[in-house]
Parts: C-alpha cells; sequence; structure tokens
C-alpha cells in the first residue's frame, strides 16, 4: 500500500496543469501503485483568503475513498481561528501553511497560535517550504522559500502537533536535523517529493532515520513516477523500511493526530 502525503487538485496560475480532478488524479498515481492520497488546493496558495477553498476542497473528494482533504488556513488573516476549526468541522485531519506566500515568519507569534490550536483540534500542521522550484518562477513573481532556521525551537513549545515539512529539499532537511544534533524529535516528518540526486532519500533516510519520512509525489505538478523512481529504483530500503515510507509512517501521524 502507498499513501501520498502530498498530492493536489485545482490549478496553478503559472503552469497548465492537467491530472488535476480526483477522477484524473487518482488513476495517474494508481499508475505507480498509490491506493490514497492527501491533497491540498493548488488553488488556495494565491487566493488572498485562502479558506475560501476548504469547502469546495471536501466537496470535492466526498465521494472519493482514495482521498484525504487537506485545508489551507493562513495565521496572519483576521478570524483564522475560525477557518482551522472549520477544517476540523469538515472532516480534515490536518491543513497546510504557506508562510512565503501568506507573508509571514515562522518566528512570528502567528505559527505558534495556529500549532496551539491545531494540537486543540486534533490537527497535524503541514508547512510548504515552496511549491515549484525557484527556477520556474514567473519573473514578476519571484518567491523565496520557507526559510527553516528556528523551526525546532518552535517545534518544542508545540509537541502536541505533528508537523509535516513539505518540498523541502535534501540540503533543508540536513540543516533541520544537524539543528537537531542528530535527534530530530518524533513529532516531525518530511515528505520526500523534493529531495534530489541519486539515491538522495536513501542518504537522508540514513541521516534522520526512516521514521521520520513520508511519501509524497507533489502531483501533478510533478509527474509521480518521479518519487516512485527515487524510492523503488534508486534506494536499498529493506521491506520494514518501505512499509514505514509508504505507508506506516502517514498511518502512525494520523493515529497520533486522532
Amino acid at each position: 500500500m502507498i499513501i501520498d502525503c502530498n498530492a493536489n487538485l485545482g490549478n496553478w496560475p503559472f503552469r497548465r496543469v492537467t491530472y488535476n480532478t480526483p477522477e484524473t488524479l487518482i488513476e495517474r498515481l494508481g499508475r505507480v501503485g498509490v491506493e490514497h492520497a492527501w491533497v491540498t488546493s493548488l488553488d488556495a496558495v494565491m487566493l488572498k483568503n485562502v479558506a475560501t477553498a476548504n469547502e469546495p476542497l471536501a466537496a470535492a473528494v466526498a465521494q472519493h475513498d482514495a482521498f484525504t482533504a487537506i485545508g489551507t488556513v493562513n495565521p496572519a488573516w483576521p478570524a483564522w481561528e475560525g477557518d482551522i476549526a472549520e477544517c476540523a468541522e469538515l472532516g480534515m485531519p490536518g491543513v497546510r501553511v504557506n508562510p512565503n506566500y501568506q507573508s509571514w515568519m515562522l518566528g512570528d507569534p502567528a505559527f505558534g497560535e495556529l500549532l496551539t490550536a491545531a494540537g486543540d483540534l486534533g490537527l497535524f500542521v503541514e508547512l510548504a517550504v515552496r511549491m515549484t522550484d525557484e527556477r520556474h518562477h514567473h519573473p514578476l513573481v519571484t518567491v523565496a522559500p520557507v526559510a527553516l532556521g528556528g523551526i525546532l525551537d518552535v517545534c518544542a513549545e508545540h509537541q502536541q502537533t505533528p508537523l509535516i515539512i513539505a518540498n523541502a529539499k535534501n540540503p533543508e532537511v540536513l540543516g533541520v536535523a544537524r539543528d537537531a544534533a542528530g535527534a530530530l524529535p518524533e513529532h516531525i516528518y518530511f515528505e520526500i517529493s523534493h529531495m534530489e540526486s541519486v539515491g538522495g532519500v536513501q542518504a537522508v533516510a540514513d541521516e534522520i532515520g526512516i521514521e521520520h519520512l513520508l511519501f509524497g509525489t507533489h502531483a501533478p505538478y510533478y509527474y509521480p513516477e518521479s518519487t516512485s523512481l527515487k524510492v523503488f529504483e534508486e534506494c536499498a530500503f529493506s521491506a520494514e523500511e518501505l512499509a514505514a515510507l509508504t505507508h506506516r509512517n502517514a498511518e502512525r501521524l494520523l493515529d497520533r493526530s486522532d
């Protein structure tokens, strides 16, 4: 079984995206063996009021057992507390934040407040470092990746809230690991869609532990075959490690969030 912890529905304003409906996305993911996917809204990233995308996302996947909707919340937006509460009411197990598109930083008090609210509601928080490689940005809309320095200090104060760091590259992941002195907190996870170089996923797993990694494709923006090749062709994981990466870590995270 494979659970894709980083898939998307909707549209991206700077690139034509195909396979972006529930029916076409699950067919595309099924080609690499994905049976279930957590999906966020591409549209929400560029909306001023991101919460307006949450109910349509939940409705879009309601008839598809293969999907779990993950809402988007902006803690810099007025009355965001109601937005995260609505995500919980919609049955979403977690919410995504895009600090670099929402104009706040990880050290801002709003992020800590969001982590507290999510923990109180039994939700995890997914933090997207980037939405696409910076080389692909429109020249008039260049958005720097989220700087992860200090993330451990924030997380240390909110250990009840699982945190997924999505779309991070190898040096960014390993930088957090170095700051943790080789002992990452149990409640921090990284998904692998943006990890690069031959054997890159294996190298990161060897450094931080397979228990901190989640299978993610960033489909349909990225081809799901990319993640599949990284895991099944370039790495030498044991059957137990593969099970942890492809679904058990995700299942444990959901159990923890319940």
